[in-house]
């Protein structure tokens, strides 16, 4: 009954939500793909910590209207769906007992408008834009140390272009990613040209690497600082997070260089370390100046948002309407599963009541050796 109950209200929260929805531009698609990969590149730098085993995720965008994601050209504005279908995954092993890991990554996203709704099949209408963007590469690992290494390849696939979109054909980047204790350096290339260097330094301690679970340096910021080598100016993006109570209520916030400057604010809260549930107030800084403010919920299987700041970054600018995506993502280490970024692991239950039933059992076993050696105890008299 309850699942009903949700499924109505996110269905009427969709229903009546176009009608305050603004249009997607036709300049938000046209940059959609170098956000992609960026966005790639961030997911796996989070993901690769060396001692993590691997991570999954998969996810796409529930639009049930055509007028919740209308596309505003120079022919006027036309009907249809944006989308985002995104999947990818990291895995890693040991190479015997040498204590290093060995893994390969696949990052995929496919994204674009196109006038019909679809999961695997586009319409490639006279106003689609249908493009896919791959990360592909190998790790390696010294978790003993906390040093690690990746490299590999992206390759931006334009399946379908109309003519209102600027010109774009496939391309392939090359890219590398080294880590060591709290640093990562990351950057790619193109056609013998840089196209980003980033430098992150994550100085919060987090139990699940071996750090702190509580005291002042689970307080330390992480900030994350990239510039970027575009067809224009170059660029530079500057993100820092900060840990506000107990690894569980966070701020973000992020800002561009030259243009925009302070670009958008988050509020999280985590009701565990693990990071696998969050509540999300928002607040994003249009191009302009107008502050739009909005929020979110993600659950392991669902993510819902209104005016979130990461669906309007990510997908094309949307806002005014509620977004739905149905989502998993997931991380694992020796310790257990985690959310990205998490300072522990989840709590799991299971083996807490499997501990809870083996000690239960092992002191009634204990009570009745007890009992046993007392009944065959030797007893003796004194002689009379």
């Amino acid at each position: 009954m309850l699942l009903k109950k949700m499924s109505f209200l996110l269905f009427f929260l969709c229903l009546v939500t176009p009608t305050f929805s603004n249009n997607i531009s036709v300049s938000s698609l046209d940059h959609a793909g170098e956000i992609a990969r960026d966005r790639e590149l961030r997911e796996f730098q989070q993901a690769f910590q060396p001692g993590t085993a691997g991570y999954f995720a998969i996810g796409m965008h529930y639009l049930p209207f055509p007028t919740q994601t209308q596309l505003s050209s120079e022919y006027g504005t036309h009907d249809g769906f944006a989308f985002r279908h995104q999947m990818a995954a990291y895995f890693a092993n040991p190479i015997g007992n040498s204590g290093y890991d060995l893994g390969i990554l696949w990052w995929v996203e496919r994204q674009g408008w196109d006038q019909e709704d679809f999961f695997v099949w586009p319409r490639y209408g006279e106003f689609s834009l249908v493009r896919s963007i791959h990360t592909t590469g190998a790790t390696l690992a010294l978790p003993k140390y906390h040093l690690g290494a990746a490299g590999g390849i992206q390759y931006q696939n334009v399946e379908k272009t109309a003519k209102i979109y600027a010109d774009e054909s496939d391309s392939l980047f090359w890219w590398g990613h080294a880590t060591w204790g709290p640093t990562v350096v990351q950057t790619s290339f193109h056609e013998g040209e840089w196209r980003h260097v980033r430098v992150s330094m994550d100085l919060e301690s987090k139990e699940l690497w071996g750090g702190a679970s509580h005291g002042w340096s689970t307080y330390l910021p992480n900030f994350d600082v990239g510039l970027f080598n575009g067809d224009g100016d170059d660029s530079l993006r500057i993100s820092l997070e900060q840990n506000l109570w107990a690894q569980q209520l966070y701020a973000e916030v992020a800002v561009y260089y030259p243009e925009h400057g302070f670009r958008s604010a988050m509020l999280k809260y985590y009701p565990d370390a693990s990071r696998i549930v969050s509540f999300d107030v928002t607040c994003f800084r249009l191009n302009n100046d107008d502050l739009v403010w909005g929020g979110g919920l993600t659950l392991p299987f669902l993510r819902v948002g209104y005016n979130h700041a990461s669906d309007i970054e990510n997908f094309f600018g949307s806002r005014g309407t509620f977004m739905i995506e149905l989502r998993f993502a997931l991380s694992s280490a020796k310790s257990g599963f985690f959310g990205l970024g998490a300072a522990k692991s989840a709590p799991m239950d299971s083996e807490r009541v499997s501990k809870k039933l083996w000690d239960d059992s092992s002191k009634k076993a204990t009570e009745a050796d007890k009992k046993e050696i007392t009944a065959k105890g030797i007893r003796r008299e004194k002689s009379k």
